[in-house]
């Protein structure tokens, strides 16, 4: 028999090669196989015990053997939540218990979600975003249409422009795919008052609308135009202004003022209204001349039977306006109603700005209104009229002009008070000498708008939110998140707000013309983490972030959602990270450090759930040293490009970096993670009752107690130098070397400590012991090989392990009489070396 030291040396000199030996051997190679073949098969813990051969190979990778006719005892063990402290696997003082619990899902809950809280987070959180997104991407695009219109010259510049182009035609509902510039040419260089131009021949009412608001000629040049609507509407208005404020949020106002002063651009509203109430701040802004021109008080009020403007400012005003005029193919007017017209069609919601617009445009436009049908056939104006006055929606023309010719329907669609609020007869026309509505009853409206607008935009955000997370709690299949509001339950409150699909399309920027019901059922049914998958096929990542934010399966139920890491795993990293972190500490060292450990385990199992790359994880140097700690290596010896090497190696690829002495140390870090090759998220790792890393690792568990159980058929202080290396990354105590007959054994060996030490008091057993050995050693591989190779010596030299007359223990007690063994003479040149 060879000697302990030189069996420990050559089983460990390349432990890939050892355990791939081990691994070819017929009988091992058939159990391996078995188990890697119908582990995932297992769907429940009943399961996995009823089959034999999987439940005994798993016990015996796990140190369990002789546990394994206990079936009851190791199903309490198995479906333990590590994460409760009082859970049966955590009360046991045999770690193996826990280890074996940790590399199974059965512990974990089995409940699925539709989202988890990340899923559900991310979601809202784009869903809250798309609306601030939609809002100063429409801002972005008024003000360089505000900015650069004046500059065209020609309609081919306009056309030339794609921006402008663009902006122009969506402001009246024209998608500008299907627009030529050739036939918008046309229609724009066409005379909208004659009945046989082009436009007029060819146009749509959209078309007439926008070509109305600009000044071609026929040959595409800007017509020479003058300010004389501008002044006009200045006229008009300025009589009415009682405050600073309601000068600067009319834009049309605001901007003649800007123009006829030549007032910056960078002048906001806001530092006009404080110039006006102070003039510090006037002469600040250099606008104290400006200020001058108007007759605000401090309070940025009109003072009673007094006006903004007298007759002579009025003029001074509308003159420096004709001589600063910039010309260009739209008055100042049609630029404004562009952009309302813009700001009210092109977001797909009601925001600040389009609610301003619309408040403007109804006030402009609802004196010169003579009819119910005038009213209801503008569109805008009849939105306007059912946000401020609070009417469904949905109601149609023909019921709102019949409320003013019969009072009972007027009282059954609840439409009495409106009707009072006009001053239509009750065949839906106005009085000669009548107005469709009082300055009052406008500016009641316009109180009505603007207090309406803000509650329906809480009804998009706020209450869509509320109205989700609740819904989307109760989601147990996909058929149940395509149900509507008005279905799913029995609360009518939330009838009318947006349902959870079109807050999933809305969050992920895509429309619903881009993507029916049918389609996004079979995109949610869709695997985003398959190339071949029908979602990638569609080559479009909005689609698979869409997939990716739920967890549906193939078949419309509920799966388990895609991680870097099991909850397991998570819940076993922190008891490691715990029990190193709290290792050999006593008193207020101890209570420190239970309290740190805390509180980076709650960082890590917050933060952890929220990666979704390799990239991101090293990103986070929190979570990547929680992680090296808690599988006992020191992150202060590993850095980010090694961290990088090991995730992108192939571990079933012998010549991969984990596969190699330097890389071994992470192979079970990478096997853990839900991470493909490329560093992505990948579900292919995933299993029901294993998860592919612990599989892995029951199978490197199994080859190594076969290795140390072959070993230890011909040299048992072999397998227990094998078997100590293997635990020494899990020993954070003496008293786990106390606790394990086998480590201690080990240890009293190595140290040549008597028998009669194991009689002594637990805590002074610890003492001795701790003089000896510096439990924080065995993190360090290198140092652990050195300590087992002087307890190979040391075994060889105790047991005779190479000669029975025991040649060792003569040369150590002084005689010289019998030969001396190679083995052992390396054995003590090692030791003198130490």
């Amino acid at each position: 028999m060879i000697s302990t030291y030189l069996g420990y040396s050559i089983a460990t000199r390349s432990m890939a090669t050892t355990l791939n030996q081990v691994a070819s051997q017929t009988q091992n190679k058939r159990a391996i196989d078995y188990y890697n073949a119908n582990i995932g098969k297992v769907t429940s813990v009943d399961d996995f015990m009823n089959d034999y051969q999987l439940y005994s190979y798993a016990m015996e990778a796990y140190g369990l053997s002789d546990m394994t006719y206990a079936k009851a005892f190791m199903k309490q063990v198995l479906t333990s939540d590590l994460s409760d402290s009082t859970s049966f696997a955590n009360k046991l003082t045999d770690s193996r218990y826990k280890e074996f619990a940790a590399a199974f899902n059965f512990g974990t809950s089995s409940d699925t979600t539709a989202q988890t809280s990340e899923q559900e987070g991310d979601l809202v959180g784009l869903y809250q975003q798309s609306f601030t997104t939609e809002e100063t991407n429409a801002e972005t695009e008024t003000n360089y249409y505000s900015q650069n219109i004046s500059s065209v010259k020609t309609v081919d510049d306009l056309l030339s422009n794609t921006r402008l182009r663009n902006y122009v035609l969506q402001a009246y509902g024209i998608d500008p795919t299907y627009v030529s510039n050739s036939t918008l040419k046309k229609m724009l260089t066409s005379d909208v008052s004659d009945s046989t131009s082009f436009v007029n021949q060819n146009g749509s009412a959209a078309d007439k609308a926008l070509v109305a608001e600009f000044n071609f000629n026929s040959d595409g040049s800007v017509k020479t135009s003058t300010a004389d609507a501008d002044t006009t509407y200045y006229q008009n208005q300025i009589s009415s202004i009682t405050s600073v404020d309601q000068l600067t949020s009319n834009p049309k106002l605001f901007d003649y003022v800007k123009i006829a002063f030549d007032i910056p651009t960078y002048i906001t509203a806001d530092q006009f209204n404080a110039s006006a109430e102070d003039a510090g701040v006037a002469k600040t802004n250099g606008l104290t001349d400006v200020m001058a021109q108007f007759n605000f008080q401090a309070d940025g009020t009109v003072a009673s039977g007094s006006q903004a403007q007298s007759s002579t400012q009025l003029s001074t005003t509308t003159a420096a306006y004709a001589t600063n005029y910039p010309g260009g193919p739209q008055t100042l007017g049609q630029t404004a109603e562009v952009m309302s017209a813009y700001n009210s069609t092109v977001p797909s919601y009601t925001t600040e700005v389009g609610a301003t617009d619309n408040d403007l445009y109804y006030k402009d436009h609802i004196g010169s209104i003579t009819s119910v049908d005038e009213l209801t056939s503008d569109t805008r104006l009849f939105d306007y009229v059912k946000t401020a006055y609070g009417i469904d929606a949905s109601t149609p023309a023909i019921v709102f002009k019949n409320a003013f010719a019969d009072s009972k329907t007027a009282s059954i669609f609840g439409l009495t008070d409106v009707v009072a609020a006009f001053n239509f007869q009750s065949d839906g026309t106005l009085a000669s000498v009548d107005v469709a509505q009082s300055q009052a009853e406008i500016n009641a409206a316009s109180t009505g708008y603007m207090s309406n607008y803000a509650t329906s935009q809480t009804s998009l955000t706020t209450d869509a939110v509320n109205n989700y997370k609740t819904r989307i709690a109760s989601v147990k299949d996909i058929d149940d998140f395509f149900a509507t509001n008005a279905t799913a339950d029995s609360d009518d409150s939330n009838d009318d707000l947006p349902e959870l699909y079109q807050m999933a399309l809305r969050a992920y920027g895509i429309s619903s013309d881009e993507m029916s019901k049918t389609q996004m059922k079979k995109v949610l049914e869709s695997d985003p983490y398959d190339s071949k998958s029908y979602v990638n096929s569609l080559k479009d990542t909005r689609f698979t972030d869409l997939a990716k934010a739920f967890n549906f399966g193939s078949d419309g139920k509920l799966k388990q959602p895609v991680q870097a890491l099991s909850e397991t795993q998570i819940n076993n990293y922190i008891s490691e990270y715990s029990s190193d972190k709290r290792a050999g500490l006593t008193g207020a060292q101890l209570t420190k450090a239970t309290s740190d450990a805390k509180d980076a385990a709650t960082y890590f199992a917050t933060n952890i759930v929220k990666i979704t790359s390799v990239s991101d994880l090293l990103a986070d140097s929190k979570l990547t040293d929680f992680i090296l700690t808690a599988n006992g290596i020191d992150p202060k010896k590993v850095t980010t490009a090694t961290l990088k090497k090991a995730f992108a190696s192939d571990t079933t690829d012998s010549t991969s970096f984990v596969n190699t002495d330097d890389g071994a140390q992470f192979k079970s870090i990478v096997e853990a993670f839900n991470f493909d090759t490329d560093g992505n998220l990948t579900d292919a790792k995933q299993g029901t009752a294993q998860n592919q890393g612990a599989i892995s690792q029951t199978n490197d568990l199994f080859l190594h107690q076969t290795l140390e159980d072959q070993q230890g058929e011909t040299n048992p202080g072999v397998r227990l130098a094998l078997y100590f290396q293997r635990k020494a990354p899990d020993i954070h105590s003496i008293y786990d070397i106390m606790g394990d007959s086998a480590l201690y054994s080990v240890m009293t060996t190595t140290f040549n400590l008597p028998s009669s030490i194991s009689s002594m008091d637990v805590d002074q057993q610890a003492k001795v012991l701790g003089s000896y050995l510096d439990v924080t050693d065995l993190q360090d591989p290198d140092k652990v090989n050195k300590l087992l190779q002087r307890f190979s010596a040391m075994y060889d030299i105790e047991n005779n392990t190479t000669s029975s007359t025991s040649p060792a223990l003569s040369i150590l007690s002084g005689s010289s009489s019998v030969g001396i063994s190679a083995d052992t003479l390396l054995s003590i040149a090692q030791l003198s070396n130490k």
